[in-house]
């Protein structure tokens, strides 16, 4: 007997004290293994996921609004008279006149244009790489931005969005997500240790070259979609452009607070309920 308990009683509580000490020294463990260590992780990626928004930020809003002013442009002169095959196969030196007729002046509107649209692409593109092993629901930013694009992503690769009875009778063309992620890599490139998106000039460069590229390859998927609209109220490619400029819009309101340049705010209001 020892202060009132004998030797079995003892040796139990012994038992039981190293049980509920090991338990302990387990369930310190699984914290600190796995509980602890997946908050880590999660936190990092987190941290992670928004210094890559942060990262992409600037240019993925630039390039949208560059985008979006000559989408804009465009319909407020659908069908235009640059968008055309006659434009894409002249070769002008120079600029003659200060003119939209001038043809140097109509080349590069032409040209620009399947620029804009694939450096976005590009963009685009380039920041869902560096998201390939990270989840976007991690971070309400980069959830966000997936969902704009996606919505851009669809207006021009979805080709079920025409609702008209007649709509075997409109003309359409789309550009299949692929495609668009294609269209993005071709004007992906390194310079140094940095991946970047190359600019108009060296795009032009690589669009005349003689010998082939992924640009020269590319860029025929871009123009089929934008030359030779049709003003016959029946090519859904114009809806599909006021789509575009709406999810644009609403992409650069989602990445600046500052307040969208009041003629893109215009035509945005406009087309909102319209392309709904």
């Amino acid at each position: 007997m020892f202060l009132g308990l004998d030797l079995q009683t003892w040796f139990g509580l012994t038992v039981l004290g190293a049980i509920v000490s090991t338990i302990g020294s387990l369930l310190g463990v699984v914290l600190k293994d796995y509980v602890f260590s997946r908050s880590f992780e999660r936190w990092k990626q987190r941290q992670t996921l928004e210094q890559l928004y942060q990262k992409f930020r600037d240019p993925l809003l630039l390039s949208a609004r560059e985008l979006a002013s000559r989408t804009l442009e465009v319909l407020n002169h659908f069908p235009t008279v640059y968008l055309n095959e006659k434009v894409l196969a002249s070769r002008p030196e120079k600029q003659v006149e200060n003119s939209i007729h001038d043809s140097y002046f109509q080349r590069y509107k032409l040209v620009s244009t399947a620029y804009r649209i694939s450096s976005f692409m590009a963009w685009v593109e380039l920041y869902r790489q560096e998201l390939t092993f990270l989840d976007p629901g991690n971070n309400v930013h980069a959830a966000k931005l997936e969902r704009a694009v996606g919505l851009i992503r669809s207006d021009l690769a979805d080709g079920q969005l025409n609702h008209a009875e007649d709509c075997g009778k409109w003309k359409d063309t789309l550009v299949f997500r692929e495609e668009l992620r294609a269209i993005g890599e071709s004007l992906i490139e390194t310079r140094g240790s940095t991946r970047t998106v190359m600019g108009y000039g060296r795009y032009c460069e690589q669009l005349e070259a003689t010998t082939p590229n992924a640009v020269q390859r590319w860029s025929p998927v871009v123009l089929n979609f934008f030359l030779d609209f049709e003003q016959t109220g029946k090519d859904f490619r114009q809806t599909r452009l006021k789509r575009l400029l709406v999810h644009l819009v609403e992409l650069m309101r989602l990445i600046d607070h500052n307040p969208i340049e009041p003629y893109l705010d215009k035509a945005y209001v406009g087309l909102r309920d319209e392309v709904q």
